[in-house]
C-alpha cells in the first residue's frame, strides 16, 4: 500500500491537500466533482458553463492523470437550484451520491492514506477504514450547536426573527459518524478545534493547519499613503454575508451613534431577517457580491476592516484585508490569526468594537502603523506554507 487518496465535492482546501500530497509524490488520486485539466469534464464545463469551482488556487499545478472526477451530482445540485431558486439548500442527497461513488472506488485503492471532505466522506472513510488505510477529516466548520445558541443571543437582543437548525438531522448524524470514523482531524483555527473537542470530546486527534490567502494578489496595487484624514469619516468595511452569525447587528449598533465619525459599507448577501433590522438603522452603503477585482478595490479603498463574527472557523476576509495593509477589528469567536490579541473584541459587544473605531478616528498613524503590521503580517499565509504543515502530517503516516 502507498500514496494518498483524496476526496472532495466542491470547491474545498483538498485541492491544496492533494498537492501537498503531490509535492511529496505520494498523490495516489484525487477525487473531485470537476477541475479545468486537459481531457476532464471540467475543462468541458467551464467553457459552457460559470464554474470557478474548476480552477481553485493552484488546479494548474495538479497532474492531470491523478484527478479522477465524478461532477453528476454538483451539476445536479446547480441544476435544482436555477429551476426552483426558493427551495432550500440542502446538501445531503448529492453529497450522499458522490461519497457512496468515492467509496465503491476507494475498494480497489492501495492507499496508505485518505483524506475526505466534511459532509461529504462519511461512506468512503468507512471503505478507507476497510482497507487498511489511516483516515484524516478536513473539517471546515463550526458546530451548529455552538451557532444557534450564539445567534439566539444575538436575536433575543435585537428582536429579531431566525429560522434556526441549518442542517437536517440526517446531515448532523453524517457529520457525526464522519468524525467517529476519522483517525485524524484537520482544523482552521485553535478556536474552532476547541469548540469541537468541547463537543465532540471522543475525537481521537486534532491537528490545526491556518489557511492562507492568496495574498500576492490581495497586496497587489494598493496603495495605502492616501488614508483617510483626520478631520475625514473612518471609512470601515464589512465583507461576508450580511447576517446575525457573523454579527453584523452588532457592528450597525456600534456605528449608529457614530454619524460624523464612521462611514461604513457592507459588502455580502443579506438575509431576509437583516433587511427587517437594517431598515431600522440610518442607512450604509450596500453591496451584493462583487467579483475579486472588485473587492480588491474596495479594500485599497477603506481604512479598516470589521469582522465582528459570533462564529468562524477562520474568516479568508481578515487575511485579504490585511494583505492590502489594513488593520482589522475582529470578534474573538473569529478564527483567523491576526498580529495582537488588542485587535480582538469580545463577540456580542457592540461598545467594543465603536471603542476601536473610535481610537483609530483619533489617531490615524496609529492606523497606519497598524496597516503595515497587518501586511507584513498577512504575508505569511500562502499556500505554501499551509502545504508544508500538511505534508509534515502526510509524512508521519507514510514513514518518509
Amino acid at each position: 500500500m502507498n500514496g494518498i487518496a483524496l476526496s472532495y465535492s466542491g470547491v474545498h482546501e483538498i485541492f491544496q491537500l492533494a498537492l501537498a500530497a503531490h509535492e511529496l509524490g505520494e498523490l495516489e488520486g484525487l477525487h473531485c466533482s470537476a477541475v479545468d485539466l486537459p481531457g476532464k469534464w471540467g475543462a468541458i464545463l467551464s467553457r459552457r458553463l460559470s464554474m470557478p469551482s474548476a480552477r481553485p488556487l493552484g488546479w494548474s499545478e495538479l497532474p492531470p492523470g491523478r484527478v479522477r472526477e465524478f461532477p453528476w451530482p454538483l451539476l445536479s445540485h446547480r441544476l435544482i437550484q436555477k429551476a426552483l431558486p426558493r427551495r432550500k439548500s440542502e446538501h445531503l442527497y448529492t453529497n450522499d451520491w458522490f461519497d457512496r461513488t468515492i467509496a465503491h472506488r476507494l475498494l480497489r485503492s492501495d492507499a496508505r492514506v485518505f483524506v475526505g471532505g466534511e459532509t461529504c466522506a462519511a461512506h468512503s472513510l468507512a471503505a478507507a477504514k476497510q482497507r487498511g488505510m489511516t483516515t484524516i477529516l478536513d473539517c471546515a466548520g463550526i458546530s451548529n450547536q455552538f451557532l444557534e445558541e450564539q445567534e439566539r443571543v444575538a436575536a433575543a437582543k435585537f428582536a429579531i426573527d431566525f429560522k434556526e437548525s441549518r442542517n437536517s438531522a440526517a446531515m448532523l448524524e453524517r457529520k457525526r459518524r464522519e468524525l467517529e470514523l476519522s483517525d485524524v482531524v484537520l482544523c482552521c483555527s485553535e478556536f474552532q478545534r476547541d469548540i469541537l473537542l468541547t463537543l465532540n470530546p471522543k475525537i481521537k486527534r486534532t491537528e490545526v493547519i491556518p489557511l492562507w490567502a492568496d495574498v500576492e494578489f490581495w497586496a497587489h496595487g494598493i496603495d495605502r499613503r492616501q488614508f483617510s484624514v483626520t478631520k475625514q469619516p473612518l471609512k470601515v468595511l464589512y465583507a461576508g454575508s450580511v447576517s446575525i452569525r457573523k454579527g453584523v447587528p452588532y457592528l450597525i449598533e456600534a456605528v449608529e451613534p457614530l454619524k460624523d465619525e464612521v462611514s461604513l459599507t457592507l459588502v455580502g448577501s443579506i438575509s431576509n431577517e437583516m433587511e427587517k433590522f437594517l431598515s431600522r438603522f440610518r442607512p450604509h452603503r450596500r453591496l451584493a457580491y462583487v467579483p475579486k477585482q472588485d473587492l480588491r478595490s474596495l479594500y485599497g479603498e477603506h481604512d479598516i476592516m470589521v469582522m465582528p463574527t459570533l462564529g468562524d472557523s477562520f474568516g479568508f476576509v481578515i487575511i485579504e484585508a490585511m494583505a492590502s495593509g489594513m488593520a482589522v477589528i475582529a470578534s474573538r469567536n473569529a478564527g483567523a490569526p491576526i498580529p495582537s490579541e488588542e485587535w480582538r473584541v469580545p463577540p456580542h459587544s457592540a461598545e467594543a468594537i465603536r471603542h476601536r473605531l473610535m481610537a483609530y478616528h483619533a489617531d490615524r498613524n496609529l492606523l497606519r502603523y497598524h496597516g503595515n503590521v497587518a501586511r507584513t503580517f498577512a504575508l505569511k499565509f500562502r499556500p505554501e506554507k499551509y502545504r508544508t504543515h500538511a505534508s509534515s502530517i502526510f509524512s508521519e503516516f507514510l514513514d518518509i
